[in-house]
């Protein structure tokens, strides 16, 4: 898991002044006079709008010259139904037999492992009430349902995520997918997409009722034990908004705020197949979630143009940054502190909440490897407040 740090840009910028007082090379010179700096970029005071004004004068807008960044052409942004910050928590009772029993039917195409079923709450791994089978067999299909949420369900290929990834390709940029090779046979990777793309919308709810939409975000190629396969990202959506699909959870992306710590979490499905038209695994993030409360800002909105504007302005710079993605998405940050309460001092309580955000998102290349997955730095900016934060 590749590590990604959180911080305002004014500090890239603070860093750069600490160095102001040694000689700049005249090339360096040269080259940015071709840019500006952020006090060079006006930016009008905080303009909201409506949920059906964000993507006004959109095209016009990404085919617009800016400063400090360029707008490629696979950029495609969804119309949302509605806007909201949402209070999340893990459902409860989701750990069950009979959700063992549905993931199996739909995953597998089969219960003969239903007998099988049982808790494993008691082994150090498991998370509270974990129901499941065949625990990490390597031998047969297995699969379990954990306390907080955790689904898995597997073949005994036992091809689960992305790893030993050969290549990344992006449905939702528009390009053609084309073909690639699987195993020496080769795959359409345009019907595999349909196929998953259909599968999701249809079973994606099996056990998680709260999202009404489902769309394959990204397809990497990949290599595990001699066994080439693809892997998909599938998004998680909310009236029209998915969930974010980019892993930054480690504890070096932690935000501490008035002494509690902040994380931010993936929700996403990810699928495998062999390039053909039956699932290999199913696995969610982390944890899976129910809303606990919504609070509507449809109407008090961060827009295209203004969201645009407020990059420009943080990113304003030595180069100008390539933004091969524009994304209208909820971004989870997890909360944890200690509480004080005598009859549970020093447990850790936890709490979920999902902000809307405009994400830039940039290919990381310099930091591309075949053990990672899609590697991306990004600007988010909140869509609600306008605060501006830059990941890397």
């Amino acid at each position: 898991m590749r590590k990604k740090y959180t911080k305002t840009i004014s500090c890239l910028l603070a860093a750069l002044l600490l160095t102001g007082c040694q000689a700049t090379p005249s090339s360096v010179k040269n080259k940015a006079k071709d840019y500006t700096n952020s006090k060079d970029v006006a930016v009008d005071k905080e303009e909201f709008v409506s949920v059906d004004h964000l993507l006004d004068n959109m095209d016009s807008l990404l085919k617009a010259s800016y400063q400090n960044m360029i707008l490629a052409d696979t950029i495609r942004i969804e119309q949302p139904q509605s806007v909201s910050v949402l209070q999340l928590e893990n459902p409860k009772n989701l750990a069950t037999p009979e959700n063992v029993k549905k993931l199996s039917k739909v995953v597998l195409g089969t219960n003969k492992y239903d007998h099988l079923i049982k808790n494993y709450k008691n082994e150090k791994w498991a998370v509270g009430d974990t129901y499941g089978f065949n625990y990490d067999s390597r031998t047969d299909s297995s699969g379990d349902i954990d306390n907080a949420g955790f689904y898995v369900m597997n073949t005994k290929l036992y091809l689960l995520g992305a790893y030993g990834i050969q290549n990344i390709y992006h449905p939702d940029w528009g390009i053609p997918l084309g073909d690639c090779t699987l195993n020496g046979k080769k795959c359409s990777l345009t019907k595999q997409y349909q196929y998953v793309e259909n599968w999701a919308k249809k079973n994606g709810n099996v056990i998680e009722k709260m999202y009404d939409d489902f769309h394959v975000k990204t397809i990497y190629k990949c290599k595990s034990d001699g066994i080439e396969y693809l892997s998909f990202d599938v998004c998680k959506y909310y009236k029209g908004i998915p969930f974010d699909d980019i892993d930054f959870d480690t504890d070096d992306d932690k935000i501490t705020q008035n002494g509690i710590d902040r994380f931010s979490i993936r929700n996403i499905l990810e699928l495998t197949t062999l390039g053909q038209n039956k699932i290999i695994s199913l696995r969610n993030n982390n944890n899976s979630f129910v809303i606990r409360s919504e609070k509507d800002y449809s109407n008090k909105l961060i827009g295209l143009k203004q969201a645009l504007r407020l990059v420009e302005t943080e990113m304003s710079g030595v180069h100008k940054n390539q933004i091969v993605d524009i994304d209208i998405k909820y971004i989870i940050y997890c909360t944890s502190k200690n509480t004080d309460d005598s009859d549970t001092k020093g447990q850790i309580v936890e709490s979920y909440e999902a902000r809307p955000v405009w994400s830039f998102i940039m290919d990381n290349k310099e930091h591309q490897t075949k053990n990672v997955q899609w590697s991306r730095k990004f600007i988010n900016v909140d869509m609600v407040t306008g605060d501006v934060e830059y990941h890397e």
